[in-house]
């Protein structure tokens, strides 16, 4: 038996088979088109397109069913850290869903919501708060993809949100720098934040890089599978036709910039005196040729691209390694 992680994006959709141990062992690597453009089918027609297309990727690359783990998209994921006074297990739980009414914007009937204490302090005056991190998701959206698996014979083990599966891929601890990761998609932006080893914050933003595409596309007149032949060979190499290609992409690129600058600022704004040290890049699409160097231009942070088969062995694949962040971190997760 082996463990099988399933990253679904807009774009494409990444797989790794592996057996896990003292350390992971990597079986195969995936990364296809994703033909449907589709993260969460709504309908009944989109349910049996898609249930076609994860049965062919299961069949095709011969996939062991028996433990599926799924990345869910921040788009249908609300995080927040809340602050609250310092409550026992009971008192928490009796007060959670209070607290989700005030900070998360999804209706009480279609809510899912997970919670989990960051800190707790032992001093028990009015004064002291304690951190606890609420993640919630639409119960309609989760049922739906759910479906399509159960559908197939597969009931998913895990199913967890992107970012969380990044994080572990990190391995961050107490003794790291402050750190925002980046994790750069299709469709979307991500930015989560992560301060004496515990979650601090995310920001998620329409930014994907397929905006970067479709500009190149019309700029000069091209298809799309062409636009993003460009994309990845020549990126923000200024020497590539005249200079031109960048001029085109830079204002694209130049809103992910603001909006990483943002999550600095809004992370020295909550914590006066602290700064965010590194910046560590994930997705596909942060290995753009030239992204990592000019972001280092633009912000007063070490640029650090992610490793996610640091501590793995078997097929590492030689190329697009940062496409299987998500996938790594779900393989990594232990099930209780």
């Amino acid at each position: 038996m082996s463990i099988t992680a399933l990253d679904i994006g807009t774009h494409t959709i990444k797989a790794i088979s592996a057996k896990t141990g003292k350390q992971i062992q990597l079986l195969q690597t995936v990364d296809v088109p994703n033909t449907l453009n589709l993260l969460i089918p709504q309908n009944e027609q989109e349910s049996a397109q898609f249930s076609e297309m994860i049965a062919n990727l299961m069949n095709d690359f011969k996939l062991d069913a028996s433990d599926v783990r799924l990345s869910l998209p921040e788009s249908v994921i609300a995080n927040k850290v809340i602050e609250v006074p310092v409550l026992t297990n009971a008192e928490l739980a009796s007060a959670i869903g209070w607290q989700a009414e005030q900070y998360i914007p999804i209706p009480k009937d279609d809510l899912s919501l997970e919670y989990q204490v960051l800190a707790r302090p032992n001093n028990k005056n009015a004064e002291a708060k304690m951190k606890v991190l609420l993640v919630a998701s639409r119960r309609s959206f989760i049922e739906k993809l759910n479906d399509v698996f159960l559908g197939l014979g597969i009931e998913p083990t895990i199913m967890e949100t992107q970012i969380f599966s990044i994080i572990r891929a990190l391995e961050l601890t107490s003794e790291d720098p402050e750190t925002l990761i980046v994790h750069m998609g299709a469709s979307n932006l991500d930015l989560a934040v992560v301060a004496n080893g515990l979650f601090d914050f995310i920001f998620s933003s329409k930014n994907g890089s397929q905006l970067v595409t479709n500009s190149i596309a019309q700029s000069f007149g091209l298809d799309l599978k062409q636009a993003e032949e460009y994309k990845t060979s020549y990126g923000l190499n200024a020497e590539q036709l005249e200079g031109k290609l960048v001029q085109v992409m830079l204002p694209i690129v130049n809103n992910v910039v603001v909006e990483i600058q943002k999550a600095l600022h809004y992370f020295s704004q909550l914590h006066p005196g602290q700064t965010i040290k590194r910046i560590i890049l994930s997705g596909g699409p942060a290995e753009m040729i030239g992204f990592s160097q000019y972001l280092a231009q633009q912000v007063n942070a070490e640029i650090l691209l992610m490793n996610p088969f640091a501590t793995a062995k078997g097929q590492i694949p030689e190329t697009k390694q940062l496409h299987y962040t998500v996938c790594m971190g779900l393989l990594m997760r232990k099930l209780s």
